[in-house]
Order: structure tokens, then C-alpha cells, then sequence
């Protein structure tokens, strides 16, 4: 009798990992719903908001790590456009406006960067990944290739993931460091939604 219970017991669980796909076939479909960074290729838009510090000493933008620097706490909002090629490289302009936190009387700022992104890593199975970028003041993009005629302004890193298809990347920055280093506690976030060719 415990045999039979045994027996029947196993094959109820073999039935149902068959009928749920089992583990070959829970693979199967995930390797076939799995979006590339080749599936990312095209034309996406964004919007973006985070904060930082920028340093100032006598109303100009210093070095942070100056005795003279006076932090000033900004909130920004970016909207951005960029192409993504079928490695995964980008190539996007992106506008913001800065405005000093309230108590402040610095200005608000606009400022119009290139960002040139390269993936560093991707999961196929989660969808996510990692990309180094690079932020120029000047020049322009063809597609996802930049022109290389701006000035470097700064480089870092951001994690992004991939959802509803391929149509939308959700990007955070991780890491970010001004060439200048007038700017300190950046953070900042942004979603791209694509655009039709």
C-alpha cells in the first residue's frame, strides 16, 4: 500500500511539472521571450529628475573638494532623446533645467549635453543591465555614433531594464563624476519610451 501511494504520488508530480512546462520547458520560453540589446535598436524619448550639489565660490562653479566651495543643493528635470544601436550603444541630447533648492539665491540653470552609452553588461533572463556613459558639452550624434567634437564633461555609470517588449527602458545612474568635479550627490533617473521609426 505505501508503494502504491508512493507511485501514484510521483506521478502526479511528474504530471504536473509536464503540464507547467517543467524545468526544460520553463527555459525554452524564456529563452524565446528574451529581449536583446539588437531588440532595443531604435529611437527612444525620455524624461528624467534627480538632484545634486553644485560647488560655487564667488558665484562661479569650483572644484568640490576647494576649502572656498560653497555646496548648493539643485533639483533638475531632463527630457532626452537618443538612438540605440544593435550592440547597445547610444547616442542621445538631452536639455535640463536646474533649480536651486528653495532658500537659495542662486539662479536656475539649462544646460544641453550629449550622453554616449555603452553597455558594460546584459541579462537576458531578467532583462537588465549595466552601461558606462559619457557626457560632452557640444557636438552631435548620427544615429547612436557621436561626432566626437564635443568637450568631455563627465562619465559614469547606469543600471537600466528592459520591459513591455523592448518599448520602454527604465535607467537609474549609479555613478557620476564631473571632469571639473563641481559636482557632488548626484542622483538621478529616467524613463524612455520608443518612439515609432
Amino acid at each position: 500500500m505505501m508503494k502504491l501511494c508512493i507511485a501514484i504520488g510521483l506521478g502526479l508530480l511528474l504530471f504536473m511539472a509536464a503540464m507547467v512546462g517543467g524545468p526544460a520547458g520553463m527555459s525554452q520560453a524564456q529563452a524565446a521571450d528574451a529581449i536583446t540589446l539588437a531588440d532595443l535598436a531604435g529611437k527612444f524619448a525620455g524624461r528624467g529628475s534627480g538632484f545634486l550639489t553644485i560647488c560655487f565660490s564667488a558665484g562661479v562653479p569650483i572644484s568640490c573638494s576647494s576649502v572656498s566651495a560653497t555646496p548648493v543643493p539643485y533639483n533638475f528635470t531632463d527630457i532626452l532623446q537618443t538612438t540605440r544601436d544593435a550592440a547597445g550603444n547610444s547616442c542621445g541630447v538631452s536639455t535640463s533645467t536646474f533649480a536651486p533648492v528653495s532658500g537659495t539665491k542662486f539662479p536656475a540653470l539649462v544646460s544641453t549635453r550629449i550622453t554616449l552609452s555603452i553597455p558594460v553588461s546584459f541579462d537576458l533572463t531578467t532583462g537588465s543591465g549595466i552601461a558606462s556613459f559619457k557626457d560632452y558639452v557640444g557636438g552631435s550624434c548620427n544615429g547612436a555614433v557621436f561626432d566626437g567634437t564635443g568637450t568631455l564633461a563627465g562619465t559614469g555609470t547606469h543600471n537600466f531594464f528592459v520591459s513591455d517588449s523592448g518599448n520602454r527602458i527604465e535607467r537609474i545612474t549609479t555613478s557620476f563624476s564631473v571632469v571639473a568635479g563641481t559636482v557632488k550627490g548626484f542622483v538621478f533617473s529616467a524613463t524612455f519610451i520608443r518612439q515609432p521609426e
